[in-house]
């Protein structure tokens, strides 16, 4: 099989690469036609770990997965090909986990010990030293494990992938580093280096107080669900304190849905309601039509705790009403019943 050669669109090869065209045409053949297995080794790889993260609870920013390219291919052996460039290259599957906190690495390096064999082990940090250029961040070369079995393993066994796992800082320092810098960091200029070199530190920091931040919001979390009632209804309407008084006013409807939970906190704020307390005396005043409603099923509504807070609301609060969009059967349902709302709760 002859190499494909390269065409209008595509870079041509140096001088050095061109030698390799003509002197060692296996070795791309080889690649070409083992790259779709490298592909679809990129594709079990970052489907494992977005599964079995998720189900760990680990969140994670992003997830992404490459195999390598024809001239990325060319670049990486340059000149001077390896005897056995494909068995020798550990880079030629890649994915990359981008998390939200340093301390979730820990959780996302058990879950690749548990589902990889592990070839080896690279943390960037270590491996650049006290005076290290650059950022830190570990990779892992692995194969598949045990629990990839059946046929359309058989073409992947023995293959190898490597994972990079990040934090978001991280991640922002190395794409920032490689558009300034690219991968020839001694040419760069030295105070370039040097400013660099600086704002790694700052990028360290940044993990660190991300991390104290988590660390904050779980115990204002556990602070919040320990309030008794009359406790929550002073506190400052949020995402957090919304979630907890859905969860003590309407025990028996589903939870609000993640998504709308920060856009309705705006939304109330900008209807003039700043506590949780102003929610409820709404909601409370609204109570026997809510309730009238919910017996003759005129709305049809109330499956999740949305509904019932949106609703009374809109019960209560004519001004409030105009801003939902609500459909035929329920406007029927404010009409019917706002006389039961209650002028004082």
């Amino acid at each position: 099989m002859a190499p494909p050669r390269p065409s209008g669109g595509q870079r041509r090869p140096s001088s050095g690469l061109d030698k390799l065209w003509r002197s060692r045409p296996e070795v791309i053949a080889e690649f070409v036609a083992r790259r779709p297995d490298y592909e679809q080794l990129c594709a079990e790889v970052h489907y494992i770990l977005e599964r079995r993260l998720k189900s760990k609870g680990v969140e994670v920013a992003s997830i992404t997965s490459r195999a390598k390219t024809l001239p990325s291919f060319l670049d990486k052996i340059g000149g001077k090909p390896p005897d056995d460039p494909l068995s020798e290259m550990t880079d030629l599957a890649g994915v990359r986990v981008v998390c939200l906190y340093r301390s979730d690495l820990p959780k996302i390096e058990q879950v690749i010990r548990q589902e990889f064999r592990i070839k080896e082990r690279v943390d960037k940090l270590d491996e650049q030293g006290a005076d290290r250029f650059g950022y830190g961040a570990i990779h892992f070369v692995v194969s598949l494990g045990k629990k990839s079995s059946g046929a359309r393993y058989d073409d992947l066994k023995g293959l190898l992938c490597e994972i990079q796992t990040r934090t978001v800082a991280q991640d922002a320092w190395a794409i920032i580093s490689h558009h300034l810098l690219y991968k020839q960091k001694s040419a760069a200029p030295s105070r370039l280096r040097r400013r660099l070199n600086s704002l790694a530190g700052v990028f360290e920091t940044a993990d660190d107080q991300f991390d104290a931040l988590r660390l904050e919001r779980e115990a204002y979390l556990r602070e919040i669900e320990a309030k008794k009632a009359a406790d929550i209804l002073a506190q400052e309407l949020n995402v957090d304190t919304l979630n907890a008084y859905v969860r003590w006013r309407f025990p028996n409807a589903r939870a609000l849905p993640r998504h709308a939970v920060s856009m309705f906190v705006g939304f109330f704020h900008d209807r003039g309601y700043a506590t949780v307390g102003d929610i409820d005396r709404a909601v409370a005043r609204a109570a026997p039509a809510l309730e009238q409603d919910e017996r003759d099923g005129t709305s049809g509504l109330y499956h999740e705790a949305l509904d019932y807070l949106l609703m009374g609301l809109s019960f209560a609060d004519r001004r409030f009403r105009k801003h939902v969009a609500w459909g035929g059967r329920a406007e029927e349902a404010l009409r019917k019943y706002e006389h039961l709302v209650r002028k004082d709760a």
